[in-house]
């Protein structure tokens, strides 16, 4: 049984649903585990916060191209409860928290990740370059920074192309008119360059792999991707036994020197049947808890490591074990609200005075604190609180 608490991030569920809640159940439900877990959050509006099932504290931080603001957040937090595991879940947090490695240390926080020079692999421009370089077979792209790039572009690589933001975002397009719609989106979102990319025809596989910080697999699992939105998400799927997908997995693991959790996204060629590299994200993959339930409980050995505890890689897991994702409304009962009171705190259990459900949202997008799980009064315990920092931005 490890004990210790743990910060999750990647708490909003919606139709592009990040990791953090199928880790939090991994880890809640292993029954190898006490503590609390922590969310951190960047809206009030983050669908995950609101479980009160699953997360014991919140705390809104700033996003982390604030490295000082996040820095100085996490002091905060830590002042107020104890993080012994950070779980950064989103791919840009990946490219600020090892700079932040020796301060947050000294606040007692430990995480498992690899160094940014190899987190960079990810981004497309260096994916590319790296299969290239090692000889994994990766769809032809072009990077493009004006639209008047995109009838070239689609001539060369041939019609539907797919159009992807360097760090986030894909879409399919059909025409030339689709993928300027969809490049438009990317600027916007993420930024220049937009990438032009070959569609290759084919059944989609992830693997969610771990590794330690010697870079030995600690587990591995592979899915079938069964249902999928049009934003490429995953909706259902289920755990194959491939050796050679397996295989390449590790392979690309091991030249990549990869430290801590990772998810590998391929697609099986149509005609040929081998396998194509289409994304690395450093991090879990959303269906993690999949692979927790098919044998190999990814997301509590990442904390064990972090813990700073041996862990042996796992046995094989089992095949044929399904996900359906499905949406739940998260329904805050009026009774269950809290008062507002002068220090911006909202009582879940025995509230008295509160009419309408939206005084919770109110509160906390004005307020920024929520204490949850019976708190009355600043200082009881559980709390669970919700700090909404000045400092706030929106991704560009």
């Amino acid at each position: 049984m490890i004990q210790c608490n743990v910060a999750v991030t990647g708490l909003n569920a919606a139709d592009d649903p990040a990791p953090g809640i199928a880790v939090i159940r991994s880890i809640r439900e292993s029954g190898q585990w006490e503590g609390k877990i922590i969310g951190l959050a960047y809206d009030a509006l983050d669908t995950g916060i609101h479980d009160k099932r699953l997360i014991d504290e919140v705390y809104l931080i700033p996003y982390p191209f604030d490295r000082s603001g996040l820095l100085q957040r996490l002091q905060e937090i830590t002042r107020k409860t104890r993080v012994d595991v950070l779980m950064p879940l989103l791919d840009l947090e990946l490219l600020t928290l090892p700079q932040l490695e020796l301060p947050l240390k000294e606040l007692g926080i430990r995480f498992l990740l690899p160094p940014i020079p190899t987190v960079r692999t990810h981004l497309k421009l260096k994916l590319a370059e790296f299969c290239q370089d090692n000889g994994i077979m990766y769809p032809r792209q072009i990077a493009i920074t004006s639209p008047d790039m995109l009838p070239f572009s689609i001539a060369a690589l041939g019609i539907p192309v797919v159009i992807k933001g360097i760090i986030h975002g894909s879409h399919l397009a059909s025409s030339v008119e689709e993928a300027l719609i969809y490049f438009n989106k990317i600027k916007v979102r993420w930024g220049l360059p937009v990438i032009v990319q070959q569609y290759i025809q084919g059944e989609e596989y992830n693997t969610d792999c771990l590794t330690d910080r010697d870079g030995r697999l600690i587990g591995g699992v592979a899915m079938r991707k069964l249902g999928i939105t049009d934003r490429g998400k995953a909706w259902s799927g289920v755990t194959v036994r491939d050796e050679r997908l397996l295989d390449l997995s590790k392979d690309i693991l091991d030249k990549l020197h990869w430290v801590g959790p990772i998810e590998l996204e391929f697609i099986k060629e149509r005609h040929s049947g081998n396998y194509c590299l289409l994304e690395i994200n450093p991090r879990f993959g959303t269906w993690i808890y999949l692979a927790a339930n098919a044998g190999q409980n990814l997301p509590l050995a990442a904390v064990q490591l972090a813990m700073g505890e041996k862990v042996e890689p796992f046995p094989p897991y089992r095949a044929g074990v399904m996900f359906i994702r499905y949406s739940v409304d998260v329904v805050f009962p009026v009774e269950h609200l809290a008062n507002l009171a002068a220090d911006g705190e909202i009582v879940w259990n025995g509230a008295k005075g509160v009419t309408h459900a939206m005084d919770y949202l109110v509160s906390l997008t004005t307020e920024g604190e929520i204490p949850l799980n019976g708190a009355k009064k600043r200082g009881v315990s559980p709390l669970c609180t919700v700090k909404k920092m000045a400092s706030m931005k929106s991704l560009p």
